[in-house]
């Protein structure tokens, strides 16, 4: 694990760079927790949007299940939703590594014990979107 006032160096670093600055910056998956958020805006790290897509456990957990990696590419498809055309593809997929159900779980207990921190942070800025819907809709 990276220390909480690393990642925000870090961050803060890359962030400070002329793209960012001129196109804006998006962060996926960070922060995870309430002190991380803390940092960033310590740091002057303060979005102005933050969107979060949510689902049940049980479609996320079913979601995952179905992924699969396409280990030449790296790409990511889906056994329901998004499956390869192309038969080679199709032959060459694995699962990933970390996404038992097992897996899956513990991060899901992980994100109900730490998001409500993050959520109150960023409450006037948050935009919660059910993810429970086609891509598209989303």
């Amino acid at each position: 694990k990276i220390p909480n006032a690393l990642w925000a160096n870090l961050i803060q670093e890359r962030l400070s760079n002329v793209d960012c600055i001129k196109q804006g910056w998006i962060l996926e998956g960070f922060p995870e927790n309430q002190e991380q958020a803390w940092m960033l805006q310590s740091s002057g790290i303060i979005p102005r949007h933050v969107v979060v897509l949510y689902a049940p456990d049980t479609v996320l957990i079913e979601r995952n299940s179905g992924k699969r990696l396409d280990p030449f590419t790296e790409e990511v498809y889906h056994t329901t939703f998004d499956w390869p055309s192309d038969l080679l593809v199709q032959q060459r997929l694995v699962e990933p590594e970390d996404l038992s159900e097992q897996e899956i779980s513990k991060k899901l207990m992980e994100y109900h014990r730490n998001f409500p921190g993050v959520f109150q942070i960023y409450q006037k800025v948050l935009k919660s979107i059910n993810a429970d819907q086609p891509s598209m809709d989303v």
